[in-house]
């Protein structure tokens, strides 16, 4: 079994030492924030984290463990908060080729999505691909953003969609999020996914982005706020990894694991 070590941050280390960088052209190491409580699945999280929650067989966390690992990564940080503890147990016992470290973000209870990639900052410095822990997705997905600075976009339909979309540029950029209700007229529109990748510049300036947020107090915002500022600004460019042709599906309630359940019964991850 490959090492585990847990850390809770507040110290001058870094958890990937500069020597072990890898090639800016392939990333081999994941961020996984993981911290929420999933209210929304009712009794299902009452004893457990989201990403522990049993789909199609086994915890949604390991379908993610086991996309990445099929897909060449080598390196996974997961940020815990809610029921901590089991997800370090479900990671000390599973069989994987990655080298798993979580940290322990304590204000999860009191703060949003944007202060633990914050959190995060502390701990990576490196290229990564940040999942959101509530993703599902063919093992195929994780092949799309094995480069840097890239963004996970689906073609928008309104009958399934709703939350953070996007807009293009001709070239394949992303040209701007929109995080408060969808344009009623716009071309080229796409749905989020919630998957990113980060070059080492890009990461940095994110990270400095999500501090002025957090300087000014706004610890219930959006990452996704950070990134929107960023592109109006051209400070970073992010170029779309299109999943228009993937099945991936994202699960916040029981109603979204019962529509994935059914899915899966039929149409399995291989």
């Amino acid at each position: 079994m490959r090492e585990h070590k847990k850390y809770k941050v507040n110290r001058d280390y870094r958890l990937f030492n500069k020597t072990d960088r890898e090639n800016s052209f392939r990333i081999t190491t994941a961020l996984i924030p993981a911290a929420g409580q999933g209210t929304r699945l009712q009794h299902l999280t009452k004893d457990q984290p989201k990403c522990l929650v049993d789909v199609n067989g086994k915890p949604l966390l390991a379908h993610a463990i086991d996309a990445l690992e099929a897909n060449g990564f080598r390196r996974l940080i997961i940020i815990t908060g809610y029921k901590y503890e089991k997800i370090d147990k479900f990671v000390e016992q599973y069989e994987t080729s990655l080298e798993i470290k979580t940290a322990y973000n304590d204000r999860y209870a009191v703060t949003n999505n944007i202060y633990t990639l914050w959190f995060a900052g502390e701990l990576i410095e490196d290229p990564f691909l940040l999942i959101e822990s509530d993703l599902i997705f063919e093992r195929e997905a994780i092949s799309l953003m094995s480069k840097p600075d890239q963004i996970a976009l689906d073609r928008f339909n309104s009958r399934i969609h709703d939350g953070t979309t996007a807009n293009i540029t001709s070239d394949g950029h992303l040209a701007s999020l929109n995080l408060s209700g969808t344009p009623v007229t716009a071309e080229s529109l796409y749905k989020t996914v919630n998957m990113y990748s980060f070059s080492r510049s890009t990461w940095k300036a994110v990270k400095q982005a999500i501090k002025s947020r957090l300087d000014e107090g706004h610890t219930q915002a959006y990452y996704e706020q950070a990134i929107r500022d960023l592109i109006r600004s051209v400070k970073i460019q992010l170029k779309i990894a299109d999943f228009s042709e993937l099945w991936w599906d994202e699960i916040d309630s029981v109603k979204d694991l019962d529509r994935v359940n059914r899915h899966l019964a039929v149409a399995p991850i291989l």
